[in-house]
């Protein structure tokens, strides 16, 4: 019973922990204010002045694409490790279910740094190229 505990506790305070950095980015949230939806994703492909947009319409497509992956790359990745902690508090003293926890948590891990390589990578290939 207590290692549950602890494991809800642990979940409790993952998920906490994903709220904060969106608290501390104040009133404007990731897509911008009302007046300017998206502002900060697409920033530079809004039209300007009744022009055409300010970026091609595939560099716009592509920052989209790859902020909503970075985003949905950083909530499974928490979801994965707060899941696998808890399998790994839960299991009891079995050697296989901790292993198999722990495997997991390392999956998790280098699959979060080989989408920080290929995001890296990314960066450098087209260096006008800004996300975020």
């Amino acid at each position: 019973m207590k290692k549950f505990l602890a494991a809800i506790v642990v979940f409790v305070i993952s998920l906490a922990s994903v709220g904060a950095p969106v608290m501390a980015a104040g009133p404007v949230g990731i897509f911008g204010d009302d007046a300017r939806p998206m502002t900060n994703i697409l920033r530079g492909c809004e039209p300007t002045n009744g022009e055409d947009s300010g970026g091609s319409g595939i560099v716009c497509i592509l920052k989209l694409a790859v902020e909503i992956l970075s985003i949905g790359v950083g909530i499974l990745g928490v979801i994965g490790i707060s899941v696998s902690g808890i399998q790994y508090l839960t299991a009891g003293g079995s050697e296989e279910k901790t292993r198999k926890a722990k495997r997991r948590i390392f999956e998790i891990v280098i699959g979060l740094a080989a989408y920080a390589v290929i995001y890296a990578l990314l960066q450098w290939l087209l260096p006008g190229f800004q996300t975020g």
